[in-house]
This record gives C-alpha cells, sequence and structure tokens, in this order.
C-alpha cells in the first residue's frame, strides 16, 4: 500500500491507495505526524510519497525514510517529464499534477487547471515538457479581498450567480467574482489552445467544484488528482 501525503497552503491530506484507489483518505490541520504513525500502524505501508508547498517538515521526512520507500518531487527523484525549472521555483504540487497528467495523457498536449487557495495553470506538451504557467488568487483569497479591504461589505458565501444582474452587494460580488473567476479561467484556456494542438483541459483542485459543468470542453477531476500524480511518482522511481 501507498501512503500519499499532499501539504498545501491551507490543509493536508492524506490517502492510503492502492492501484489507484483510494482506501482511505483524511483531511488534518494539526497533529500531522501522529496520524500518520497511526496509519502505519493500520496499514501495511510499503511506500509513501510527499507533495508539500508549506514548510519543510523534517521530522515527517526522516520518519517516512525510516519507515518506507519514500519518494519526494526533488531532483533526487526521477520526475516522468522533462522539467527545465531548477528545484524550489515550481510548487510541488504543481510537478505532483503534471505527474498526473503525463499518466493519462503521456501523448498529448494538456493544460491543467488548479483551483485552490490560489488558482494556477500548468502545460504539460505531446513532447513530454513541462512548461509553468500563471499563477492567480482563488475564489477564496477573492472573496476575503473584498470584505477585508471594503469596509461595507461583509464575509460573502459564494455562490454562482443566476444571471448577469445583480440586485443587491451580494449578488454584485458574487458576479463579479464568480464570473471573473471563470472569464479569466476561459481566456486562459482560449490562448493555451491557440498555441497548442488538439488540448485537453483538466480542472481539479479543491474549488474546482464551484465552477463543474460551467466550463466547456473541459475535463474536470476529483481534488484528489495530486494524489494521482504522487502515485505515479512511486511507480516511475520504483
Amino acid at each position: 500500500m501507498n501512503l500519499l501525503i499532499d501539504i498545501g497552503n491551507s490543509k493536508s491530506k492524506i490517502a492510503i491507495t492502492k492501484d489507484y484507489t483510494i482506501l482511505k483518505e483524511i483531511h488534518s490541520s494539526s497533529k500531522l505526524i501522529k496520524k500518520i504513525k497511526e496509519l502505519f500502524s493500520n496499514y501495511k505501508i510499503t511506500h509513501s510519497s510527499l507533495s508539500n508547498v508549506s514548510i519543510p517538515n523534517i521530522e515527517l521526512i526522516e520518519f517516512l525514510k525510516t519507515n518506507s520507500y519514500f519518494f519526494d518531487l526533488k531532483k533526487n527523484n526521477h520526475l516522468p517529464f522533462k522539467n527545465p525549472y531548477k528545484e524550489g521555483l515550481v510548487g510541488d504540487d504543481r510537478l505532483a499534477l503534471v505527474c498526473a497528467a503525463h499518466k493519462d495523457y503521456p501523448n498529448e498536449n494538456v493544460l491543467i487547471i488548479d483551483i485552490g487557495t490560489c488558482i494556477t495553470y500548468d502545460i504539460k506538451t505531446k513532447n513530454n515538457e513541462y512548461l509553468a504557467g500563471g499563477i492567480s488568487p482563488g475564489l477564496g483569497l477573492r472573496y476575503d479581498s473584498i470584505s477585508q479591504k471594503a469596509f461595507l461589505i461583509k464575509k460573502i458565501n459564494p455562490t454562482y450567480p443566476k444571471s448577469m444582474r445583480a440586485f443587491d452587494t451580494e449578488s454584485s460580488v458574487n458576479l463579479g467574482t464568480f464570473l471573473g473567476t471563470q472569464l479569466e479561467i476561459e481566456g486562459f484556456i482560449k490562448k493555451y489552445s491557440s498555441e497548442y494542438d488538439d488540448l485537453k483541459v483538466i480542472i481539479t483542485g479543491g474549488d474546482s467544484n464551484y465552477l463543474s459543468g460551467k466550463i466547456k470542453n473541459t475535463i474536470f477531476t476529483t481534488s484528489n488528482y495530486v494524489f494521482k500524480g504522487l502515485e505515479f511518482l512511486i511507480d516511475t522511481n520504483k
């Protein structure tokens, strides 16, 4: 069995997997190592893999190295695509997503859009080259920036607008924020599609469900696409 860990900007996700099937998934914001030790006690874990865009956790890495065959997205492990960037210039999560895209579409041009704390855009070409794209604020950051900087606007729950007309402050914010985000994403898709033939577009991330079905000609996958990339990293380096 594999233990896969995705440490993000706001929370951590842990999965026990076998043959790309998630057997158990945990979301955690604290006591990460304690929970991982419990998983090792309860499951026959042989391999582990880590994506971390937060503060390096040396204790965690040493535990994983001691108790399993451990792989991360650093230069000492082989990445199954051509990566022109120096270590640290691109986040682990983005590299893991490109691993997943390579597993699913090894000979095709792919745009991976990850809608989380931030929105990231990454290209994997049909020649198996990785090209990093843009980073912009995610939905949560956009809503928070309005409520924190605009004195008269309180925090608003994200709701997809029902029309192009707003009737009050809340509907105006939802219209501007949601539709603005959607139009940004559609603009990136249009731009990249003009440069890469037969481009497949994968949309993933914790907030991707808000726009599921709203953007045409895209493949909406689960928020666990990083896990698929981490498991493929293990398979590639075994």
